[in-house]
């Protein structure tokens, strides 16, 4: 699960990077509800048929945690079969509003605004291989909840949504030591679309370190993409407001990722899109950090 986070343009709202990852994330202001792992370290024979993992990911004014379970009953962990899995998380984030344009520079009536975010995952999949090449794809339900305090009656992305959602996650093998993976989802509620990738290098047999990158996006985002005159967009129609950018809602940094027995932990850092005003897309740092293990 990896957090995206994404902040609306200081003239319509400051909304704190969102992953979600990212994502739940993205107007999505959170990290969609992405995967937890898709690396599935084939080396490690055998497998059981169970997995769990745990996470965490921060950036500025925004937070989330999440974890999940993976059952395959009919196959190792790492093998070809069928497979079920939970998911959930809960985070928080916060930004400022403009009341409305006033003249007056001493006077902005900025409301400060702060929200509570949910999401849940029920998937059954399954896993193939290919060579070198492991594919799992995954299909369920999802709901991804937006709570904001005050209402933020510009926002698309609010309350909770129930919808249908659909996974794909890659892994191949390069070599002896590189292995790149990764990682897409959509889900119908709030039209949450997230995708990450990673490319690493084991500088040690249980070690690997190397670059990710990752986009998030929902309905908010196709808003401020497309305009105050799209479609279902609530933004005030307002030559003034800038649109967004898929830059916005991107994130890359650098991460590190340890082995030892059936668990691992990662650690990534790096920065994402934080807002798109009259300076350009800021930039703002992230943190993430999971943990897995087979029991």
């Amino acid at each position: 699960m990896w957090g995206w986070w994404q902040k609306l343009d200081r003239t319509v709202c400051r909304r704190p990077g969102a992953w979600p990852l990212i994502v739940a994330a993205v107007a999505i202001h959170v990290p969609g509800p992405a995967v937890a792992n898709s690396e599935p370290a084939p080396a490690r024979e055998p497998s059981s048929g169970r997995e769990i993992w745990a996470g965490a990911d921060l950036s500025s004014n925004v937070w989330l945690l999440y974890s999940g379970v993976t059952l395959a009953p009919w196959s190792g962990i790492h093998e070809p079969g069928f497979r079920f899995r939970a998911a959930g998380g809960y985070g928080g984030y916060s930004y400022d509003r403009e009341a409305e344009k006033i003249p007056d520079p001493n006077n902005p009536r900025a409301t400060h605004l702060t929200a509570q975010t949910y999401f849940a995952d029920v998937l059954v999949g399954y896993l193939a291989r290919y060579g070198e090449l492991t594919a799992k794809a995954f299909v369920g339900a999802a709901i991804i909840s937006h709570e904001i305090s005050p209402t933020d009656e510009e926002t698309v992305a609010i309350g909770g949504e129930v919808g249908i959602k659909g996974v794909v996650e890659l892994w191949l093998n390069i070599g002896e030591r590189g292995w790149g993976s990764l990682d897409v989802s959509w889900a119908s509620a709030h039209d949450t679309r997230t995708a990450r990738t990673r490319l690493g290098y084991r500088v040690w047999p249980k070690l690997s370190v190397g670059l990710e990158a990752g986009i998030n996006l929902d309905s908010q985002g196709e808003c401020r993409m497309h305009g105050p005159g799209a479609s279902g967009c609530k933004l005030p129609d307002d030559t003034d407001v800038d649109r967004a950018e898929l830059l916005d809602y991107a994130r890359g940094g650098v991460f590190a990722r340890y082995e030892w027995g059936a668990s691992e932990a990662s650690l990534g850092v790096g920065v994402l899109g934080d807002s798109l005003g009259d300076d350009g897309t800021e930039l703002s740092p992230y943190v993430t950090v999971n943990w897995l293990t087979q029991f």
